[in-house]
C-alpha cells in the first residue's frame, strides 16, 4: 500500500476514529496512513474490542476490514448499526461482489473501499465521515436548543392567560366588587369539584383558574348598582345579569384555548339545570359542563359568607338546599362530587377567609337580585 498522506484532509475534532483490522493492517497499512494523517485512532481486532472502544461514546466513525478471519463482518455491521446508529461505518474489503456489497450498504455502511485501499481516497472518506457526525452533532445540538425555545415559547403562552387571570383578578378587587379571598377560593373549589369529577389534576387546575374570571363582566357594571345594599329594581337586575354576556365579550375573541374557555365560562355560569338561568335559559346539557361546575362552586361559595344583604349559612343549611336543588337548579352529578369532597372545600374555606371588615362598609357587595323572597334566594344562591 503507498503509505502517502494528507493531513489537510484532516476535520479538528474530539472525535475518534475505530479501526476494526488485524495487526499488520494496524501497525503497517490503513492504520499507519490515519495515524500519520492526526486523526485520533482507536484499535481493536476482536469482538470484545470492539464493543470496549465503542462503550464510551466518542467515536464518531469505525473503519471495519470484513475480511477479518476472526470477526463475521456483516454479523458486526449490523450490531454497530442496531447498538451504534450514530457511528458512521465505512468497510474494506476483497470482495467483488458488487451485489453482497449494495447490500452491506443497505444494512447501514455509508461506504466500502476494495483493499488495496489508495490512502487518499481512505483519508478523504475518513475525513468527510467526520464532517457528516459534526454536522449532525451541530444539527441536534441547534435542533434541541430550537425544541428548548419552542417549549419556553409554549410555556409562556400557557402561562399568559393564567396571568392575565391574575391581574384581572386584581383590578376586579380594586372595584371592590368580590373579595380577592372569594376569587380564590373559587378557583380551589372549582378545581376540587373537577379532581372529583374525573379531571386529570392539570386540566383541573386549569378549570380553577378558568373560574376566576366568570364574573369579569362585573367591572363594566357600574358602581351604584354593585353597591346598592338594598333589594335591585327590575331595571337594576337586568344590569347585573349582563355581567355575563361583556365579561364573554371582554374574554371571545383572543384566539388562545384558555380565554376561550373563559369567555364561555362568564357567559353561561348563571345558567340553571331546569332552564330557568340567564342569559340563555339553557336546560341541562345544553350548557357547557364548565359552566355547570363553575355554577355549583360558585353557589356554594356564595352561601357560606356573609353579604350586607343576608348572614352566611350553616353547613347543614347549605347541604340541604343543594339537595333540594339537585336536579333542578344543578346537575346533579355534580352536586354529588359537591357532597364528596364538601370536607376538602371546608378545609379551603378556612385556609382562605375573609376579613371581618370585607362588607361592613358595603365596600365588597353583591346586590340582591330579586325582589320576591323565593327569587331573591335563587339569586343568592346564585353567586351574582
Amino acid at each position: 500500500m503507498d503509505l502517502a498522506f494528507d493531513s489537510s484532509l484532516h476535520l479538528t475534532t474530539s472525535e475518534k476514529v475505530l479501526l476494526v483490522a488485524d495487526r499488520v493492517t494496524i501497525e503497517t497499512g490503513s492504520g499507519l496512513v490515519l495515524a500519520r494523517a492526526g486523526f485520533d485512532l482507536i484499535h481493536a481486532a476482536t469482538d470484545a474490542e470492539v464493543h470496549a472502544a465503542l462503550a464510551p461514546g466518542q467515536v464518531a466513525v469505525a473503519v471495519v476490514d470484513l475480511d477479518l478471519p476472526a470477526l463475521d463482518g456483516i454479523r458486526l455491521l449490523r450490531e454497530l448499526v442496531e447498538l451504534h446508529p450514530g457511528v458512521i461505518v465505512i468497510l474494506l474489503t476483497q470482495a467483488v461482489d458488487d451485489c453482497g456489497l449494495l447490500e452491506t450498504l443497505r444494512t447501514g455502511a455509508a461506504s466500502f473501499l476494495r483493499k488495496p485501499v489508495d490512502p487518499i481516497v481512505l483519508q478523504a472518506q475518513v475525513a468527510f465521515a467526520l464532517r457528516s457526525s459534526e454536522t449532525r452533532r451541530n444539527s441536534g445540538r441547534q435542533c434541541s436548543l430550537l425544541q428548548g425555545s419552542l417549549r419556553r415559547a409554549h410555556s409562556m403562552l400557557d402561562e399568559l392567560p393564567r396571568q392575565l387571570a391574575e391581574r384581572l383578578c386584581g383590578a376586579w378587587d380594586l372595584r371592590h366588587v368580590e373579595t380577592g379571598a372569594h376569587i380564590r377560593r373559587m378557583a380551589a373549589y372549582t378545581e376540587e369539584l373537577a379532581l372529583q369529577l374525573g379531571f386529570e389534576p392539570v386540566e383541573a387546575t386549569t378549570l380553577g383558574q378558568v373560574a376566576m374570571l366568570h364574573d369579569v363582566g362585573k367591572l363594566a357594571i357600574p358602581d351604584a348598582i354593585l353597591a346598592k345594599p338594598g333589594k335591585l329594581t327590575a331595571e337594576e337586575f337586568e344590569i347585573i345579569k349582563s355581567h355575563t354576556e361583556i365579561g364573554a365579550r371582554m374574554l371571545h375573541g383572543l384566539t388562545h384555548p384558555f380565554l376561550e374557555r373563559a369567555a364561555l365560562v362568564a357567559l353561561r355560569h348563571h345558567e340553571r339545570w331546569d332552564g330557568s338561568g340567564y342569559p340563555g335559559n339553557l336546560r341541562g346539557e345544553a350548557c357547557p359542563s364548565d359552566a355547570r361546575i363553575v355554577a355549583v362552586a360558585d353557589v356554594y361559595d356564595a352561601l357560606g359568607h356573609a353579604r350586607s344583604y343576608k348572614p352566611d349559612w350553616s353547613h347543614d343549611e347549605i347541604e340541604r338546599y343543594f339537595r333540594a336543588q339537585s336536579g333542578v337548579l344543578f346537575e346533579p352529578r355534580i352536586v354529588d362530587a359537591l357532597f364528596e369532597c364538601m370536607p376538602q372545600l371546608r378545609e379551603i374555606d378556612a385556609s382562605c377567609p375573609e376579613g371581618a371588615s370585607d362588607f361592613a362598609s358595603h365596600r365588597r357587595i353583591k346586590a340582591v337580585t330579586a325582589a320576591e323572597t323565593e327569587a331573591e334566594v335563587s339569586g343568592v344562591a346564585g353567586g351574582r
